[in-house]
């Protein structure tokens, strides 16, 4: 009964805290339902089921000619500390095993967002955008936001450098339209449709950690290894990004005068009847939400709505499902990660879409109490995760998180999850034998590194974690070419855990046949 108490006190204290309803589960772990799957949905369901998985054996990994490959990279990396071939041979065959044991990674709910996004594309499509998605596959449509994105993609103007060396500023809000224009064409790169979608594929592997992880780290070889993890997971999630009006997370968390209108699908509900409404209906499904809003729709209430600057109102319910799906990823990729390593995880949070992509300092907030509701929501699941530690935050408390706090759950070992808050570098040595998981800022357009590969190594964590890590070639498409790459997507379920995804295509295929008999 104490507890009870307890749990209800943290859930009012998060709503008086924060505005956002801990009680409204969003993904909901226990709700069970299966979706309404169309017939191109199940027809790419079928095509995913019969993927071939690639062997996960090291000695299937030939590691000359995967460093052959990178040796042909057309872009001079970063720094050369941490490719495969600055490593000591004695590590070689544990590198193997690190190469096979990368993936890219989604929610459950973002593979139906993808087909979703495919059907729309055919149905109201230009005829630029015909021309690349008329026949393209679900895994094949991965690797196209794997391989398309830029080598970086930086800042508000939209720094940016392709894989042929071409380098300018923006121009993006026009690819995939009939008034795109060389270099930046659809056939070459992601659209901001696409951006917005890639910024929900993640990137998972094990890896070598050379130092400690630190921002300023700079590729730096730690050589007392005494003093870091010299091994674990490395993982690129990817925040909100607010940087551009009217494009990626800004469609739905934002509502502004020039972007929520009727010209542009706001304020349907139901069925569309043309392309920008089609548009809306698919953020609106996936979100799970009614209705999406018009500007005087919304009053800023302070509780789901604040007000910004310049007439800008910020929807605290849907940044908390945006995040939602990044940590139930994670969370569940980390429990996966430990369960095959056979030792608890020690999950290094960084403040994803915190930085300077940040619109509002309740974003920092709202990303705690979302992430202690994932922890509940998930926790009979996450036996195998033993410390969840919050790396570089403002605030040391929020909530029922704070440093020394316990998510309590009965089926756990060690009867429930240690919280930690404190400042810490990724790969700093730990005090018992647990599986680094180690998080970093990514980009949905850029390849692993991002600013890395404009030689600006200290600039945020994606540079370091490549500076640190072997990312620059594992989490690298272009690369890791038999891993890192459409065919091998994995899926974050709820229900079913981490699979690869022609394994969650049958077992999804053959629930929504069984409830449809």
């Amino acid at each position: 009964m104490r507890k009870f108490f307890q749990d209800l006190s943290q859930k009012i204290q998060l709503r008086r805290m924060s505005g956002y309803s801990v009680s409204e589960l969003w993904p909901n772990p226990a709700a069970g339902r299966l979706p309404v799957l169309s017939d191109f949905a199940k027809q790419q369901l079928v095509l995913c089921k019969e993927l071939a998985k690639p062997s996960h054996q090291p000695d299937a990994v030939d590691l000359e000619a995967f460093m052959s490959i990178s040796d042909r990279f057309p872009i001079p990396f970063g720094t050369d500390a941490g490719r495969v071939k600055s490593q000591p041979v004695e590590r070689r065959p544990h590198i193997r095993q690190q190469i096979a044991s990368a993936y890219p990674i989604i929610h459950e709910q973002v593979l139906f967002l993808y087909m979703n996004f495919l059907e729309h594309k055919l149905k109201f499509g230009n005829p630029k955008e015909l021309s690349v998605y008329k026949n393209l596959t679900l895994p094949e449509f991965v690797q196209r936001l794997l391989e398309k994105r830029c080598v970086y993609f930086v800042g508000m103007l939209d720094d940016f450098m392709l894989l042929d060396g071409t380098h300018g500023y923006g121009g993006f809000e026009q690819t995939g339209t009939m008034n795109e224009s060389a270099p930046l064409e659809l056939k070459n790169v992601l659209s901001y449709d696409e951006i917005k979608l890639s910024a929900l594929l993640y990137a998972s592997t094990h890896s070598e950690f050379i130092n400690d992880g630190s921002r300023t780290n700079a590729g730096r070889v730690e050589q007392d290894k005494s003093r870091i993890e010299t091994n674990g997971i490395i993982m690129g999630l990817i925040g909100s990004r607010f940087g551009r009006s009217n494009v990626m997370e800004c469609e739905d968390i934002l509502i502004t005068r020039e972007q929520n209108t009727a010209n542009r699908g706001y304020g349907y509900s139901g069925s569309a009847e043309n392309r920008v409404q089609d548009y809306r209906r698919l953020w609106r499904q996936f979100y799970e939400e009614p209705k999406d809003f018009r500007y005087n729709d919304v009053q800023a209430d302070g509780k789901r709505f604040i007000q910004l600057k310049h007439d800008i109102k910020f929807d605290k319910q849907v940044m908390g499902k945006r995040f939602a799906i990044s940590f139930d990823t994670l969370l569940l990729e980390a429990e996966a990660r430990a369960a095959s390593a056979g030792k608890p995880a020690y999950i290094h949070v960084v403040g994803i879409g915190l930085g300077v992509w940040k619109v509002s300092d309740q974003q920092e907030e709202i990303f705690l109490a979302t992430f202690e509701q994932r922890l509940r929501a998930l926790s009979a699941k996450l036996t195998h995760i033993g410390v969840v530690h919050f790396s570089w935050f403002h605030l040391d408390k929020w909530g029922g998180l704070f440093d020394g706090a316990c998510i309590e759950e009965p089926a756990h070992p060690q009867g429930g999850i240690q919280v930690r808050i404190s400042v810490r570098n990724p790969a700093d040595k730990l005090k018992e034998p647990m599986l680094p998981i180690v998080t970093y800022a990514w980009d949905g357009n850029a390849l692993p590194g991002n600013e890395f590969w404009s030689k600006s190594l200290d600039s945020s964590s994606d540079p370091a974690a490549a500076c640190s890590t072997l990312i620059a070639e594992l989490l690298n498409a272009h690369i890791n070419k038999d891993y890192m790459s459409g065919n091998n997507l994995h899926i974050a379920s709820m229900q079913h855990g981490v699979l690869h995804i022609s394994d969650y295509a049958e077992k999804l295929l053959n629930d929504v046949a069984a409830r449809d008999l």
